[in-house]
């Protein structure tokens, strides 16, 4: 039986912010005939709406409400004299406003959530609402964790968790929100016994917290029970993983919430489909399609049931239920369920016979690949797990000094802070150890592109003295200025490790342009860059192939009596980024071997093999022939390893 690949990750199915209203405590039809009283104050009437807008969660309607409460606290902020009490109301509704319009916008998948978040959370700062901020830091590592920017996310998480820790028991909430968004985050790169640790705590905090369980309680810990289920199956301890899904399955009915029934069914009926239970999961899987309400949970069921009859040998009938599935995973992006779907077909059209479809399949796998650098989030994790075990306890020592009233506590607390001392600076030392060793691959490119540089401003300042020498002083000035905003480029981007191509693009067209200035224009010069590459989300380290370039114009082009002509082309196939160059030169001769490379050269093909992983990493040379066999120039190719910046 194939490997399910739904299974290697958990599923986000907690709330979007935990502060947000499941269900309506108030009579709106009251509100709102409260609301329309124009002698009403305008602190009560945001008050009031502001509970409409709770209970109108999820509703098209709310976002009357909402734009209602954003101009009402708008119009008294812009008032003078207005006294700090009521401007620190006005601007908690303003805030308010914001982070509900951030809600609404992620919800129908617009990426400016982000930056209303941003704004609501500038103004709880202005005022200092410590509370609202620091859970609004929680929502804001959660959209950065959708957005797969995981090391931001990180951050927001421990910030807030140092916050919220001051007070355990007040802020229960907010650290059960940390934990379950950190179980998650730790459940999508495969570090699954951790996840499990901390969903188990945000589940604890849950149950610990002044105020009674509400509603909204029991639905984050049908999430959170699921996905520890979810864990559980992925470590093959089935038996745990029964336990925990059937009480996530038990809340899913108390709080009559289809979708999370859907998960859990379809989670039970996947341990029955490993164990042979075959009439059993399809039992669970028929309840789970019934229950089925949105995009995920249908394409989950459909890929699950596509899995069962493939077991059952069913093919005709698992290869429907699998094609419907992985439109739906296309359709809302769900690499996972894609992989499955794909595997699964392959295997399906290779028994049936149908090795062309399955040919094609296994091709289609193979794209879906994971855009996450996994080990390098792993790292970070590790980076940040010993950067908050420092922190934490030296707070947590602040705390308890500033309790001691008496001299005996005090000279006790010196005593501890002279030991505690000693062990952070050998935890410091560690600290920087894994920090350095963290960061090592990415000095190293630094290192080999700074190398890089001096070379090529040198062959520069040789080009200049030249035309100076040789009295060419318009040329020399128009070349000088072309040259600065060259190098500007060039300096500005040694720092960074990828840049966009847009930008490697711009730096060729410049150094192009210089070089026809240089050589009197005795070659044309044309770049074509594949209509499927997106030149903005496409990263790539810089200047990697600036030294072909200078090569092909230097090597290739002399000797030569007819007018130059280098052609430069990037292309994009089967997710690979190729670059390519040719020229009208006299080619590679044997008095010049095809392995020849400048020391800008050597030093791109040391960075093409630190940065691909590859000790194989090939350069492809060749001549260019034609129909005679004739040489009519010479030819470069190779991969360029690259980022899509998602």
């Amino acid at each position: 039986m194939t490997k399910s690949a739904s299974i290697d990750k958990l599923l986000i199915i907690a709330l979007f912010f935990w502060s947000a209203s499941l269900s309506a405590q108030y009579n709106l039809d009251s509100l709102k005939t409260i609301i329309a009283n124009p002698k009403l104050h305008d602190t009560t009437k945001l008050a009031n709406i502001a509970l409409i807008v709770d209970n109108l969660y999820e509703n098209v309607e709310s976002v009357k409400y909402t734009n209602l409460m954003g101009k009402i606290a708008q119009k008294n902020l812009y008032k003078k004299n207005l006294n700090e009490e009521l401007r620190k109301k006005y601007t908690m509704y303003l805030a308010a406003y914001y982070n509900n319009v951030s809600i609404q916008l992620e919800e129908s998948g617009n990426l400016k959530s982000l930056a209303y978040l941003q704004k609501s959370m500038d103004l709880y700062h202005s005022v200092n609402a410590d509370d609202e901020y620091y859970s609004s830091l929680v929502s804001k590592g959660l959209l950065l964790s959708r957005r797969k920017r995981y090391k931001e996310a990180i951050d927001c998480y421990y910030t807030a968790l140092k916050y919220f820790e001051k007070d355990k028991q007040e802020n229960a909430d907010g650290i059960s929100y940390v934990y379950s968004n950190m179980g998650v985050l730790y459940g999508e790169q495969y570090q699954f016994t951790d996840a499990i640790k901390f969903l188990k705590r945000a589940i604890y905090y849950i149950d610990i917290k002044k105020q009674k369980i509400t509603l909204e309680d029991e639905l984050q810990k049908c999430g959170m029970y699921y996905n520890i289920g979810a864990a559980y199956v992925t470590l093959k301890n089935y038996g745990e993983a029964k336990k925990y899904l059937n009480i996530a399955l038990k809340l899913a009915q108390k709080t009559n919430q289809s979708s999370y029934m859907s998960y859990a069914y379809c989670k039970l009926a996947e341990m029955d489909i490993i164990e042979k239970k075959l009439d059993e999961a399809e039992a669970k899987l028929i309840k789970a399609k019934e229950l089925s309400d949105n995009d995920l949970s249908m394409s989950f069921v459909f890929v699950r049931l596509g899995e069962l009859y493939y077991n059952k040998k069913e093919y005709q009938k698992a290869k429907e239920y699998l094609t419907v599935g992985l439109e739906g995973g296309k359709r809302i992006r769900n690499s996972d369920l894609q992989q499955e779907s794909y595997q699964l077909l392959y295997e399906i059209s290779k028994l049936t016979g149908d090795y062309k479809k399955s040919l094609e399949m296994i091709e289609l796998y193979h794209k879906i690949e994971d855009s996450i650098k996994v080990q390098d989030n792993k790292e970070e994790l590790r980076r940040q797990n010993l950067k908050y075990s420092y922190e934490k306890k030296e707070l947590k020592f602040k705390l308890e000094t500033e309790r001691k009233n008496n001299l005996l506590i005090v000279l006790l607390g010196l005593f501890l802070l002279l030991f505690v001392i000693g062990y952070f600076l050998y935890k410091n030392s560690k600290q920087k150890q894994a920090i350095a060793n963290f960061e090592k691959n990415e000095l190293n490119q630094k290192l080999l592109l700074s190398q890089m540089n001096p070379h090529f401003i040198f062959n520069s300042i040789d080009n200049i003295q030249s035309l100076i020498y040789n009295k060419q002083d318009k040329e020399a000035v128009n070349y000088l200025t072309k040259f600065s905003k060259l190098t500007r480029q060039i300096l500005e981007n040694s720092n960074e490790s990828y840049i966009a191509l847009s930008e490697e693009l711009t730096m060729i067209d410049n150094y192009l342009s210089i070089q026809q200035l240089l050589y009197n224009n005795k070659f044309d010069f044309n770049i074509e860059v594949d209509d499927a590459i997106d030149t903005e989300v496409i990263l790539l380290p810089p200047m990697l192939t600036q030294p072909f370039i200078e090569n092909a114009i230097k090597h290739g082009l002399k000797n030569t009596t007819q007018k130059g002509e280098i052609n430069i082309s990037f292309k994009l196939e089967k997710e690979k980024l190729l670059f390519e160059i040719n020229d009208n030169g006299v080619g590679f001769t044997n008095n010049e071997p095809v392995n020849k490379k400048s020391l800008a050269m050597k030093i791109t093909k040391e960075r093409l093999v630190n940065i691909s992983g590859k000790d194989d990493f090939q350069v492809h040379t060749e001549n260019r022939l034609d129909s005679k066999k004739n040489t009519i120039g010479a030819k470069v190719f190779f991969e360029i390893p690259y980022i899509y910046e998602n």
